[in-house]
């Protein structure tokens, strides 16, 4: 969360814990890092480092990191953190089967994403997830953090927001150009979005990297909202889109409705 907003948060609401998002932060921030001093972890997420370095002596003393040096190294105490959202929400303990089956019926990698909730519908965590071989450059785990509008999984979910969610990411959204082929146009984005709404699934190809191609479909809740996207993704030069369409389109389709189903029971 940036600063003006956990300010803004403060003024709302008294009952707002600056030190508990500001211990949170920090945690955050060592994704994808393998150890951060002091220094690091303030630049990272622009806190002070005198706020930065009670964090972590307090995250040492409770056992999630652990000095070496200068720098902190996460702990193993941060696992149950994850695990316990995996254990208890519905969608992510009935669909590691699904996307396991899916890559193993199809051969192709399958993921299972939500919304991070921490950054306003700007980026999609994998809470399921079945490899086959790495088809992108840093390794997709179960928690690893993709952005939504360049992604095939981020896209079925943008689609399914309400008008006044979607206008309010579109108007804050940093559309980057992660290869010559994403789509960096609010106007272009929003007519994609249209599209998938109405077709009900979405597929990007080269958006995200050169070569990684991508098909996701919704799966919704007894409500018939949207609350992930199911998705397959593969190399270009692997597969052809209409092999997407044709062969693992349905697949995920009916794994959806499947996962809907079972998860809700």
């Amino acid at each position: 969360m940036a600063e003006e907003v956990k300010e803004k948060a403060e003024a709302l609401d008294p009952r707002f814990m600056t030190s508990l998002a500001r211990g949170l932060e920090v945690l955050a921030a060592f994704e994808g890092q393998e150890g951060l001093s002091v220094t690091q972890a303030a630049k990272l997420t622009g806190l002070p480092r005198s706020a930065v370095g009670r964090c972590l002596f307090t995250l040492e003393r409770l056992g999630y990191v652990a000095a070496e040096g200068t720098s902190y190294r996460l702990c193993p105490g941060v696992l149950p953190l994850g695990r316990a959202f995996l254990l208890g929400d519905s969608l992510a303990r009935a669909g590691q089967p699904v996307v396991e089956a899916l890559r193993d019926r199809l051969g192709e990698s399958s993921s299972l994403a939500m919304f991070d909730t921490r950054s306003r519908h700007r980026a999609v965590l994998y809470v399921c997830r079945a490899e086959t071989m790495r088809i992108i450059s840093v390794p997709l785990l179960i928690g690893s953090m993709l952005p939504s509008y360049c992604t095939s999984n981020g896209r079925v979910l943008l689609a399914a927001l309400t008008p006044d969610a979607l206008r309010a990411y579109l108007a804050g959204a940093e559309l980057a150009a992660r290869t010559a082929k994403t789509l960096t146009n609010t106007q272009a984005l929003q007519a994609e979005l249209a599209r998938v709404r109405d077709q009900g699934w979405a597929m990007t190809d080269g958006e995200l990297e050169p070569g990684l191609r991508s098909i996701a479909v919704p799966v919704r809740g007894p409500d018939g909202q949207a609350l992930a996207a199911l998705n397959l993704a593969t190399q270009s030069a692997h597969r052809d889109q209409g092999w997407l369409l044709h062969t693992a389109l349905p697949e995920l389709q009916a794994a959806a409705a499947h996962l809907g189903r079972v998860a809700f029971r």
